[in-house]
């Protein structure tokens, strides 16, 4: 079985089809199902205003386009790598982000994601985490769910590198495999996995600080 033909049997061919005949309806099932992940994405480097416009624009070109998509990635990863590619120039215009072929590149110095004195298991060594992380699931639900663990959660995620912030949001946020990951933003599984590992660990350590306390 070809790449083509595995992303084109999970239902993409049937919408391409819609989309490529004007289906109103058809369109208007994948704007529903993937205009929320896009603007959340899009708001990770400009405003909500400006992360609204350029959904609408990436839903312009999608439609623009459409007769062009071979099938050689999934429908919502081509949808996304248009927005991304979009939302990257807009915000590097406003120098607001450093230019994202850095990705996976150190973020201008060596330090760790994780201090190393915490990475010190009684058993294990040094390098690994002292104990397992705390269950956040039996904490309180209205602490998990208030919205000061929220906004603490957005302002971890907009403090990590621009590379980093993507792949957690996708994979963490939105839920996508690793391989929808590295589709839509054309890294490699090796550059994922760091990326991932990186970003979590940051946030990791920013949320047990908090919710110890």
């Amino acid at each position: 079985m070809t790449e083509e033909r595995a992303h084109t049997d999970d239902g993409d061919a049937a919408v391409v089809a819609g989309l490529r005949r004007g289906d109103a309806d058809v369109f208007r099932a994948l704007v529903a199902e993937l205009n929320p992940s896009l603007v959340r994405m899009a708001r990770l480097y400009v405003p909500n205003a400006q992360a609204e416009e350029v959904v609408q624009e990436t839903w312009l070109a999608v439609v623009r386009s459409i007769d062009g998509f071979e099938g050689r990635a999934r429908l919502k990863t081509w949808i996304f790598r248009i927005m991304l590619n979009k939302v990257r120039t807009l915000a590097a215009r406003e120098q607001r982000i450093v230019p994202f072929s850095s990705v996976g590149r150190a973020t201008g110095d060596d330090t760790p994601s994780v201090d190393p004195d915490c990475l010190n298991h009684v058993d294990l060594g040094r390098g690994y985490w002292p104990e397992a992380p705390f269950r956040w699931d039996e904490l309180p639900a209205n602490q998990l769910e208030g919205t000061e663990v929220r906004l603490r959660i957005d302002a971890g995620l907009q403090a990590l590198p621009d590379s980093q912030r993507e792949v957690v949001s996708l994979r963490d946020v939105e839920g996508w495999s690793s391989e929808e990951v590295c589709e839509a933003l054309g890294i490699s599984s090796v550059n994922q996995r760091v990326l991932l590992h990186r970003g979590r660990a940051a946030l990791r350590g920013m949320l047990e600080e908090y919710l110890h306390d």
